[in-house]
């Protein structure tokens, strides 16, 4: 799970935090764009314009001048786009789609520690097909603003005056009166009621009579048929003025001047605050709390050990409650502080649904991607790794999945597609579940096709899962890879990773119908439920969800099987191995007969391991080891158990492999 350190330290880390933040806001204002192509709304285009201004800035503040180049010329059809010289046509938002898909691919290769990326060429170059001329249109006299307002409009400002002019409407006034001790809260709050009720085109600075107030005067364009009286009432104005020139919305007309109303208490605008932390902060946090709860456990046993025979009965009940007291506290802060590595899957699903866009335009697809629990949380590292298998079975429902339209006719079909992906907590577990109404798949056309390959020896029997061969390297429906995916074509990569993340993916199919990917993944890469056991001086835990069941080691339960013991449970014949010859370990010494049986399980992979002792089921902060420690690639992290012993984590999948892969059980056990 460690990723290569991007270049440039703790600047570089500050930076890709920024530009995540950055592109994750573009994304979505581009999003909140694709349905106003012919009016697109104002406030929408310009916070694209600032997110990427400012990915400009941090790019070329911490020396990523390629990255700064590709922002900027960006930024230059973006600036043409809000100040009307570029038509915000199909074209023009498919070019910015494009653009931010570079800068998203250059930030992700400064993470991937490359020192100063750049873009071949000029991203200039391939905008320029999108730089249409805004078509002519009937020059309309500019209202007659107060001078000194007139004076400090800046170039944007004055052109979104003339544009709600040439729309026909009402370019009003809304002048404040505020207390200086709550002169923010009150300006955010009119603020938000102006952009509500129309474009808010500026906020100005205005004369106060009193030091100990605030004038503030809000330039704001408004539709015909808005109620300017609720409108001040709501903004807490003193007055609202229309300009002269412009088209007076009608409910002034009907009503007159609305009076002011001094005594109007404005509610105040709640702001979400949040604070970016560095996630390497988060996890010492996380370390420290697992830390803390195992010496709360240390100091418990030694409390108690220590105050069994004390003579002083209150001296005793008042440890006891201070350290019940401790307790509480410490069982809560292990929850609060992996809450913090918690973010709501929009965060992933957001970027689905612009991938799914793009692809679906590529395609000549017509289709929608509904989502559903978006709400739910998941692990901030787990949610990054998740993107790239999740954007393959995305790409996959499109390429092979959806029909084109007039085939969807033919069938009976909706001319539109549907690919869904719902949501949802599943205890310790998140389950993600992505369905499309496409062609679906052939449970029997997959095992054809994997003895056509290879992938199927001819002597080895059909899955009793056949969709599970859609996960096995070099198994393909197709016979061509296509720009975006091929169905099983790179399956078994999203499978790896899956199972790399302590996940598993399983598939449902109906031919005509659709097909059914469901993901499962631990809601947190952190604390993991866990079975400890021991072999010899060594404790190892095993991910709980991986095992089926513990057993005492009887020696009349295995039996040779072609040479290879292996463990008769039920109906099933379990490959029969000890993890201390596994990993080598020396053999303990003493009696055999408390030994245990571990049984495992991942995927259609099962096995038995002989342990010493099974020692019990625990929570674990498991810690990832980093890449440049030499250790068996069947050990994936590390964690430690109480008493203040260490575990080491085993990865069920490469163990199970390992086990199945070699011919040699008799060696092994």
């Amino acid at each position: 799970m460690s990723r290569r350190e991007p270049a440039g330290g703790t600047f570089a880390k500050e930076f890709l935090a920024e530009a995540e933040t950055l592109l994750e806001e573009a994304g979505e204002c581009i999003d909140g764009l694709d349905g106003e192509r012919d009016d697109p709304n104002p406030a929408k285009v310009n916070a694209l314009f600032r997110a990427v201004h400012s990915l400009k800035g941090v790019s070329g503040m911490v020396g990523l001048a390629g990255i700064a180049e590709a922002a900027h010329d960006l930024e230059a059809l973006l600036d043409g786009v809000r100040m009307g010289r570029v038509a915000f046509a199909p074209a023009t938002l498919e070019a910015v789609r494009e653009g931010l898909t570079v800068l998203a691919s250059l930030v992700a290769r400064v993470a991937a520690g490359e020192e100063a990326p750049t873009f071949p060429g000029r991203l200039r170059d391939r905008l320029e097909a999108a730089l249409v001329p805004t078509p002519s249109v009937p020059v309309v006299a500019p209202p007659g603003l107060p001078a000194d307002l007139d004076a400090s409009l800046s170039d944007y400002e004055r052109h979104r005056v003339g544009e709600a002019t040439r729309r026909a409407k009402g370019i009003v006034l809304v002048d404040l009166d505020l207390d200086f001790n709550s002169f923010d809260t009150g300006l955010r709050t009119a603020m938000a009621e102006a952009s509500a009720a129309g474009e808010l085109i500026g906020t100005f600075p205005g004369a106060a009579s009193d030091p100990s107030r605030m004038a503030f005067r809000l330039l704001v364009a408004l539709a015909p048929d808005t109620d300017i009286s609720d409108l001040q009432a709501r903004c807490g104005a003193v007055r609202t003025v229309v300009v002269r020139g412009s088209s007076a919305p009608a409910a002034l007309l009907a009503s007159g001047p609305p009076a002011a109303d001094p005594a109007v208490d404005p509610a105040p605008m709640v702001a979400r605050g949040v604070v970016r932390v560095p996630l390497e902060k988060v996890a010492t946090l996380v370390d420290l709390a697992g830390d803390l709860a195992l010496t709360r456990g240390a100091l418990g046993r030694a409390l108690r050990r220590a105050l069994a025979g004390a003579p002083d009965r209150s001296a005793r009940f008042e440890a006891q409650r201070a350290f019940s007291q401790l307790d509480r506290l410490v069982t809560a802060l292990g929850p609060a502080a992996l809450s913090l590595r918690l973010v709501p899957v929009e965060t992933l699903t957001s970027r689905l649904g612009r991938a799914f866009t793009r692809t679906a335009a590529a395609l000549g697809k017509e289709a929608d991607f509904e989502v559903h629990g978006v709400e739910t949380e998941i692990d901030k590292v787990l949610a990054d790794e998740l993107a790239d298998p999740l954007l393959h079975i995305v790409r996959n429902a499109l390429d092979h999945g959806v029909e084109d339209p007039e085939t969807r006719l033919a069938t009976g079909k909706a001319r539109r597609g549907r690919v869904s992906m719902t949501v949802a907590p599943r205890g310790r577990e998140v389950v993600l579940t992505l369905s499309d109404d496409g062609r679906g798949i052939d449970g029997s056309a997959v095992v054809k096709r994997a003895r056509e390959i290879g992938v199927l020896a001819p002597g080895e029997p059909d899955p009793r899962d056949p969709f599970a061969l859609l996960f096995r390297p070099g198994f393909s429906t197709v016979d061509t890879v296509t720009e975006f995916s091929g169905r099983g074509v790179g399956l078994d990569v999203v499978g790896e990773n899956l199972t790399r993340l302590g996940g598993r993916v399983g598939v449902r199919s109906t031919p005509g119908r659709g097909t059914t990917f469901e993901v499962v993944v631990p809601m947190t890469l952190v604390l993991l439920e866990s079975l400890v056991v021991r072999v010899g001086e060594m404790r190892f835990a095993i991910p709980g969800e991986n095992v089926l069941r513990t057993l005492p080691s009887r020696p009349q339960d295995a039996e040779l099987i072609d040479g290879a013991p292996c463990l008769r449970l039920e109906d099933r014949a379990l490959p029969l191995a000890r993890l201390d010859m596994l990993f080598g370990l020396p053999r303990a010494t003493g009696r055999t007969d408390s030994e245990s049986v571990v049984v495992a399980e991942d995927g259609e992979r099962a096995a038995a391991f002989v342990v010493d002792s099974v020692e019990g089921i625990w929570d674990l902060l498991v810690k990832p080891l980093a890449d440049s420690i030499p250790r068996h690639r069947e050990i994936s992290g590390a964690a430690e158990v109480p008493g203040g012993e260490v575990a080491l984590v085993l990865d069920p999948g490469a163990l199970l492999l390992r086990v199945h892969a070699s011919a040699l059980f008799g060696r092994a056990a």
